[in-house]
């Protein structure tokens, strides 16, 4: 069982440990979006047999690309050194026993990493009070609703994700997300439901229409911990501007 931590929000793992232990099934955490993250006070990413994290350039501390995977179990992490480090044998001799990779960080990159890991509680705040900001401005405007964290978690906020009732706000997803872009506001929709996809969409599959409701309201905005003050004031107007009440 894969579980999606997404856009920084842990997902709630009682349920799917409970049946994963029910049946043997292994639980991997994909927490690429969710360094720092808690559930019930635990970090997501120690739950399962296997945590993967991503550096990649835009998430909440980068060493440019490439990422983490922690594990408990020293079976797991001992064979993912071995295909992440080309499957390279102990030996004097070039001689490796499968297929392996060349996965590991560059010394910089792992210097950078390093560096920005020690400040990773104060991103957190930042990003904290800017989602506090940004919620607070945003709660008397119809139409605009956003993800809160659910009691258990807590979340590492690395999108800022809003939903956009198209009647009650009078423009769509799509139409705010080009208005805003214009105006040099990098926005994007969240992540298409993967059942959609052309190479998955004759697979079976259990309900999903929830995902695709989100899919068409949802719309992540600036949310980075360098965002000034007056960065935010920007985003926040030009939601205020995008508002079209309603004739009737």
């Amino acid at each position: 069982i894969l579980a999606v931590h997404i856009y920084g929000h842990p997902v709630d793992l009682d349920p799917i440990l409970e049946v994963a232990a029910e049946y043997g099934i292994p639980v991997i955490e994909d927490a690429a979006e969710s360094l720092g993250a808690l559930y019930k006070g635990r970090h997501v990413g120690t739950f399962g047999c296997l945590g993967c994290f991503s550096f990649n350039g835009n998430k909440v501390i980068t060493t440019g690309g490439g990422g983490m995977i922690v594990t408990d179990d020293p079976e797991l992490a001992g064979r993912a050194k071995h295909l992440t480090t080309q499957a390279r044998l102990p030996e004097l001799e070039y001689r490796h026993d499968e297929i392996g990779f060349n996965y590991g960080l560059t010394n910089v990159q792992a210097a950078l990493g390093v560096a920005q890991l020690e400040q990773l509680t104060m991103f957190l705040e930042k990003k904290r009070a800017i989602v506090s900001r940004y919620s607070e401005y945003l709660k008397d405007l119809p139409g605009i609703s956003w993800v809160n964290e659910a009691p258990w978690a807590r979340s590492s906020w690395w999108m800022y994700s809003i939903l956009i009732d198209t009647e009650r706000y009078g423009r769509d997803r799509n139409e705010v997300m080009s208005i805003l872009n214009e105006r040099e506001i990098h926005t994007r929709p969240v992540w298409t439901p993967i059942h959609t996809l052309p190479i998955y969409s004759t697979y079976p599959r259990v309900g999903g229409q929830t995902a695709e409701e989100l899919f068409s309201q949802g719309l992540c905005v600036p949310c980075s911990a360098s965002l000034s003050h007056s960065d935010q004031d920007v985003v926040l107007e030009h939601l205020r501007k995008c508002y079209r009440p309603s004739s009737r």
